[in-house]
């Protein structure tokens, strides 16, 4: 288990240095230690919830094994992630980098990011899924059912840490200045103070303004 959780920190280091890169340093090292935070967040929810939604579909699995699978999920993750990190610092440095109160290529890199890391936990989740399925205590169908359970929870906690554990990509308002650790529930440009409220009103909120890469009328 502490081998494991070691791979899973690391990993997860190297990545997070990348993402903070398309901004400045300040970002890159401090997303040594919030991706980690981030990750393991994730996986201490999301492993007790887990073992609820297993119950819930009869899927006869120990609390024990439930952890374990957890743990081994988001440490594959994390190295499917680190995996792409050379790709990832590439996109860093040559996409046009936010400036003077303008997102330039953000809204690409962070798209990007986000499929690599859905990607990537579904990769992992699928994988555990096929170990479970390995050991023949329950149908198929069933423990299709607790995965695809498990990875629409995993990307709803997921979102909410990163949104608390925020700014990670950085952002063009903090340029020039030291931006605080994490922002927690402050609001954002266009007032989310949670996770949900950001997803309802990329589809909902007015445009941003022309200074912050959207357009006006």
């Amino acid at each position: 288990m502490g081998k494991t959780l070691g791979v899973l920190i690391v990993a997860s280091a190297i990545y997070g240095y990348t993402v903070g890169a398309a901004h400045d340093q300040i970002y890159a090292t401090r997303n040594l230690l919030k991706f980690p935070l981030l990750v393991l967040s994730t996986t201490i929810v999301c492993s007790l919830a887990y073992w609820v939604l297993a119950r819930f579909f009869f899927l006869r699995l120990s609390f024990g094994r439930v952890q374990m699978l957890s743990l081994a999920l988001f440490r594959d993750a994390s190295v499917l992630l680190a995996s792409l990190a050379p790709v990832n610092f590439f996109l860093a440095q040559v996409l046009v980098h936010t400036d003077d109160g303008r997102l330039g290529e953000y809204s690409l890199f962070l798209g990007l990011n986000v499929f690599f890391v859905a990607l990537c936990g579904t990769v992992a989740l699928v994988r555990q899924g096929r170990s479970v399925l390995a050991t023949k205590i329950t149908s198929r169908r069933r423990v299709s059912a607790v995965v695809l359970s498990w990875l629409v929870l995993s990307l709803v906690v997921g979102g909410q840490a990163s949104f608390y554990l925020r700014p990670l990509f950085g952002l063009p308002a903090s340029r020039g200045n030291i931006p605080p650790f994490a922002l927690g529930s402050t609001p954002d440009v266009r007032g989310a103070t949670n996770f949900f409220e950001a997803v309802l009103q990329v589809f909902t909120a007015p445009p941003l303004p022309r200074s912050w890469g959207g357009s006006e009328d």
